[in-house]
């Protein structure tokens, strides 16, 4: 198995084919209570600019993007990546952006 690092995941993200995107069960099972707007995935994913990524363990990324509606709140998509360069979506979620902006003032 490939273990993809976070520029490589940047290339893939830039030139992958949306149509051929898979979302695991997971996401499907929590969007009405999580408000997850599956179009949005698409753009953010596509065409969004991406405010962070993170590597979470081989072949996962976590993704912030700005959220769709709350400006207060940040949109995570947390993707897999497989051997052949296709993406999964494990979950989305929403989560205040102060998170993010106090992980950058760590930093």
């Amino acid at each position: 198995m490939f273990d993809y690092n976070i520029e490589d995941a940047q290339r893939i993200l830039k030139s992958f084919d949306y149509s051929n995107l898979r979302l695991e069960d997971h996401v499907l099972d929590n969007w009405f209570e999580r408000e997850i707007n599956f179009d949005y995935i698409y753009d953010c994913l596509s065409t969004k600019v991406l405010l962070s990524i993170s590597k979470t363990c081989e072949n996962r990324f976590k993704l912030i993007y700005p959220h769709e509606k709350i400006k207060t709140k940040d949109f995570y998509i947390i993707i897999e990546i497989d051997d052949f360069e296709g993406i999964t979506v494990i979950t989305a979620y929403s989560f205040s952006k102060n998170r993010r902006e106090r992980e950058i003032e760590r930093k």
